[in-house]
């Protein structure tokens, strides 16, 4: 079985996610690049396995347990190489995907101590009322731009507000598209080219998860195989004369 590098490893499902001016014309982002440069590291190396594994079946000389034990040696170590590459390249974006996502959680605190007790007698009157009936003072607020409710809503824990988890995730993404629109189309750039990478990375330790114990290590034994049946083809044709 010939060892093929995975088709999904290429560096342009993650350059797809860059920033575009009104034009259309691609902006440069140093982060998603950086994620860009990683996933195309892992597939040159992807394809230098592949090479290499070629190179393997091509050698009549080589037994196929020197073979397998070089192929296996050769993925292990462009895996650790690669996978370097690609987490170092994750952090920096899951950095800054975290940095954002604090930033723009919740409205800037309350100025002072008034400020902060009407926001939680506020907390509190929400948490009384029935659901329709804070769902639409929290639609209302964003209407009016009332930034007091969605604060109460947002900073604390959901119950605080009589809310689930998910319906205050719900006001709280909509507060970052309504209040922070480019951040928020940051986040998402830059969370899809992490998911992009992380989709790369794994095919990429599944290719050589194949390469180190699948059939692509008989490679080179079917190649001896062969050899074997050549010279065997050889004596009897000898014994023959």
């Amino acid at each position: 079985m010939k060892l093929r590098p995975p088709q999904d490893i290429h560096e342009a499902a993650v350059e797809q996610h860059y920033p575009r001016k009104p034009s259309g014309e691609v902006e440069n982002d140093a982060t998603i690049a950086s994620l860009a440069t990683a996933v195309r590291t892992t597939r040159l190396n992807s394809e230098s396995l592949a090479a290499y594994a070629d190179t393997l079946a091509k050698d009549r000389l080589m037994s196929p347990d020197a073979a397998r034990l070089k192929l296996r040696d050769n993925a292990l170590k462009l895996a650790e190489t690669t996978a370097k590459k690609l987490d170092e390249a994750k952090a920096r974006v899951q950095q800054e995907v975290a940095e954002i996502r604090a930033r723009t959680s919740t409205p800037p605190a309350p100025r002072d101590q008034l400020s902060a007790g009407l926001e939680a007698e506020i907390r509190a009157r929400l948490a009384s009322m029935p659901e329709k009936a804070r769902d639409e003072v929290v639609g209302k607020a964003f209407v009016e731009m009332d930034v007091s409710i969605i604060s109460a809503v947002l900073r604390g824990p959901a119950m605080l507000a009589g809310m689930s988890q998910i319906r205050q995730d719900m006001v709280r993404h909509r507060y970052r598209t309504t209040f922070h629109p480019e951040d928020e189309a940051r986040l998402k750039r830059l969370t899809a080219a992490l998911e992009a990478t992380e989709r790369s990375g794994r095919a990429f330790i599944s290719y050589i998860e194949t390469a180190t114990t699948g059939s692509a290590t008989q490679i080179a034994e079917a190649a001896a195989n062969a050899k074997a049946a050549e010279a065997a083809i050889a004596a009897a044709i000898a014994q023959q004369e």
